[in-house]
């Protein structure tokens, strides 16, 4: 008896939660539809450009949108990728909190926002992220929202590998994007990727190395603009001033390789975001190329389901060879990592090891994924200028709360 009733709780949350998608997804449907009228008024055409792939998406969004010049009126979804994220961006509708208020004000606004929101754009620049091969988390999905005519696809890594049987059913997912677009952008260096891509018509991205005046870039971000010079010139804009547009528009995100001032003339490069094999790989051989004393400090990296074992200890060897200190953070690095690092299982665990390691100069980089793990916390606490903190990433009131929230209550099991 007792077991039925937590059955049927879950089976009413899960009718709720596909009630509220459904919900948003009707009115997302009337937004797009009435934004491509806005612009048939005006006899113009919209462009949708959706962009996929394990890594990079954020970043390249980013090149993509700074490639356009000013009277090119574009929107993105600014990292809002999800089954619910990416319709609500199109109502300009944002949930931080996920509680059943928070999501009874989304259902009020929703409507109120479709008969208000009358604004019109040339281009729709939008990431498309999948957790999983079964609906709504998949791809099919978020093609039911929405049909991007151009399609860029960056990569294949074992991201959500937990929710996939294989890299290769990752790749047949996201590949479902760039094959019913009218173009297919394509990184024509990752070999699935290239397998799994069926669009006749076809333009290879080549990763681009560009200059910036006010700050310096790991390659990883390479493939976002190669991306970016692509897209530029299906709308005819000539590299020259592609380049020029991306130099001068182009900025970072919080926490996504950001170079920052440490104390004791340290460099902190904050990738505390998120963290994934193929990103965590490239920032480590960024890492390497510094000539001052290397410090990385390294969190779990998440639903990477039966290849987590394999993908962390590959990780620690590459570590091994780019650092000369490495400190880990999360029960799986803690897990699966060498003897040769320092391993910690909270961010605030590792504070004082930390700022007793630090003696000057050193390059340190930190790099984990979301929840949990928290590394930007533990970026604070090594900040030349503690204003600084506010360049950090999940810094809102409700994610101080939820962090706070979390130190409680595992500090207090820990002791």
């Amino acid at each position: 008896m007792n077991s039925i009733i937590p059955d049927k709780i879950c089976l009413v949350k899960k009718y709720l939660s596909l009630f509220v998608l459904n919900y948003i997804r009707f009115f997302a449907k009337l937004q797009l539809k009435k934004i491509h009228f806005l612009q048939k008024k005006k006899h113009k055409q919209l462009d949708i450009v959706g962009i996929t792939g394990s890594a990079g998406k954020s970043s390249t969004l980013l090149a993509c949108q700074s490639v356009f010049p000013k009277n090119i009126k574009v929107k993105t979804n600014n990292g809002c990728n999800s089954e619910s994220g990416l319709p609500l961006s199109f109502l300009d509708l944002k949930i931080n909190d996920y509680n059943p208020i928070s999501w009874l004000k989304i259902l009020i606004l929703a409507p109120i926002k479709y008969l208000t929101n009358w604004k019109s754009y040339d281009v729709l620049i939008l990431e498309m992220g999948i957790d999983s091969a079964s609906w709504p988390k998949n791809m099919d999905y978020l093609l039911s929202i929405v049909k991007p005519n151009i399609g860029i696809f960056l990569n294949v890594s074992s991201v959500h590998m937990m929710c996939f049987d294989s890299l290769d059913q990752i790749a047949t997912e996201k590949s479902k994007l760039v094959n019913q677009a009218k173009v297919a952008i394509i990184n024509p260096h990752d070999k699935l990727v290239i397998k799994y891509t069926t669009n006749q018509n076809i333009i290879n991205l080549d990763p681009t190395n560009i200059k910036f005046k006010n700050f310096f870039l790991p390659p990883v971000y390479d493939i976002g603009f190669g991306a970016a010079l692509s897209l530029a010139k299906l709308f005819n804009i000539p590299q020259k001033q592609a380049i020029e547009n991306i130099q001068n528009n182009f900025s970072l995100p919080p926490s996504r390789s950001s170079i920052l001032k440490g104390v004791k003339d340290t460099t902190i490069i904050d990738s505390s975001y998120n963290s994934s094999p193929l990103a965590c790989q490239e920032l480590l051989k960024f890492l390497s190329t510094f000539k001052t004393k290397k410090i990385a400090i390294l969190g779990d990296m998440r639903e990477l389901g039966k290849s987590t074992p394999f993908e962390h200890r590959r990780i620690y060897e590459i570590a091994t060879k780019s650092a000369d200190i490495i400190i880990s953070v999360g029960p799986q690095t803690k897990k699966y990592f060498g003897s040769k690092s320092q391993k910690f299982t909270y961010w605030w665990q590792a504070v004082n090891y930390l700022q007793d390691t630090i003696k000057g100069s050193e390059t340190i980089l930190i790099k984990g994924s979301q929840n949990t793990i928290y590394l930007e916390e533990l970026i604070k606490t090594i900040l030349s200028d503690p204003k600084d903190s506010s360049k950090l990433c999940r810094q809102s009131p409700w994610w101080l709360k939820t962090k706070e929230k979390f130190k409680n209550e595992n500090q207090s099991s820990t002791l």
